[in-house]
């Protein structure tokens, strides 16, 4: 049996090895975890292909799966895909430099080829270090997502937060952390790790407390980029949805982040960025009328010319649909 599923790319960017997903719908008995299935592109060339289950039916076949796999497609072009799945069908290549989640101890390491992501349960930050080639590109004791109210108390991350892994890869692996702040407040963040890319996204989201009286939310993070003096840079543009990205790049001419942001702009104001000569790195998100979504990307290299990132592809989405 097979599904179609159209890609776009919509925003101007060339796309290799792009992480993309959709959701399938199954009849009941017709789909189950433990079915094989592949991704074949439009000539029949199979792709890397996770498949997790989001819903199931009351038999335990599964309702509704989370289909991620990369694309490739030029800029503005489109290609069709064929969701293969049923007896007797081939299992698909694996993905290069497959996604690997250790997570029995703090903080939990999650790897991706030469990339190690790690996240701490205790003073949670997003990511506690990013150790790529063996490289450290955060430096110690960044304080947690914070929020800074009105009043001017700044409130961080309190305890420690509980983490459920609810992708593990090959393809992607997905953690989502519970915790709490002073106050009342309470917060959700989803955070997504790709298989053949060095960066990942972050999601935050204040779920309780009286969000009227947040000012700012502020992400602080140090980077390790000592072979400076920094070099920075800074764009925006409105993706092909209608929805601002901004993003900023930041150098030593050894190696570089690229930090980028979606839902850049509102009537409450436009995310902001501010750098340091040491590698203090902030970004402040001044509404929470939306979750807050930011990427972060790690290279070991010069970026090839910082005011032409792929920080601004990084914060666009390809449009997907099943056809």
């Amino acid at each position: 049996m097979r599904k179609q599923i159209r890609v776009s790319e919509r925003d101007g960017f060339n796309r290799r090895n792009f992480p993309c997903s959709t959701t399938l719908d199954f009849m009941p008995g017709e789909f189950t975890e433990d079915t094989p299935a592949r991704m074949l592109d439009t000539e029949g060339e199979p792709r890397p292909v996770q498949v997790d289950a989001l819903e199931t039916w009351d038999d335990a076949s599964v309702r509704t799966a989370e289909v991620s796999f990369p694309a490739r497609l030029r800029a503005g072009g489109e290609e069709i895909l064929a969701f293969e799945y049923g007896d007797g069908t081939p299992p698909p290549p694996p993905p290069p430099n497959p996604i690997k989640v250790r997570d029995r101890k703090d903080p939990i390491e999650v790897q991706q080829g030469p990339v190690i992501y790690q996240v701490r349960k205790w003073r949670f930050n997003f990511v506690e270090n990013v150790i790529f080639d063996g490289r450290a590109f955060h430096g110690p004791g960044a304080p947690g997502p914070a929020l800074l109210r009105k009043d001017g108390r700044i409130l961080f991350p309190s305890g420690e937060v509980r983490i459920d892994v609810e992708t593990r890869g090959p393809r992607t692996a997905r953690l989502r952390v519970d915790g709490t702040y002073g106050g009342g407040y309470e917060f959700v963040a989803y955070l997504t790790f790709f298989s053949g890319v060095s960066w990942f996204r972050a999601e935050h989201e204040v779920v309780s407390g009286d969000v009227s009286q947040i000012a700012t939310v502020v992400v602080e993070n140090t980077f390790n980029l000592p072979d400076g003096p920094l070099v920075t840079a800074f764009g925006a543009r409105q993706r092909s949805d209608g929805e601002g990205t901004s993003w900023a790049v930041v150098t030593d001419n050894t190696a570089t982040v690229d930090v980028a942001a979606a839902g850049a702009w509102s009537r409450k104001g436009s995310v902001r960025y501010e750098v340091e000569a040491n590698g203090r790195f902030r970004t402040l998100f001044p509404s929470l009328e939306k979750p807050g979504i930011l990427y972060m990307h790690y290279l070991t290299t010069p970026p090839m010319d910082h005011h032409h990132t792929p920080a601004a592809a990084m914060a666009t989405e390809l449009e997907c649909r099943v056809m």
